[in-house]
């Protein structure tokens, strides 16, 4: 599943793009509404995704990737 999301971020669902995050040491913070918060303790910001029905948009599992892919390279 981390190497499909890695390769197509959009063709996975919310709930596996949480499991991803925690593969790669996120942890998921409170936040308020409709919104996960996702820190890892090697970046100074927090990803925020907004969940509607279940879901998220392309866009932040875009996101999601960026993050990921900056705390593999701070690892380096």
């Amino acid at each position: 599943m981390v190497e499909k999301f890695l390769v197509n971020p959009a063709s996975i669902r919310l709930t596996q793009v949480i499991i991803v995050l925690e593969h790669y040491g996120f942890q998921q913070i409170q936040a308020k509404g409709s919104h996960l918060k996702f820190k890892h303790p090697k970046l100074d910001t927090d990803l925020i995704i907004p969940v509607h029905n279940n879901d998220c948009k392309e866009f932040y599992k875009q996101a999601a990737k960026k993050y990921i892919d900056k705390v593999k390279q701070s690892t380096l």
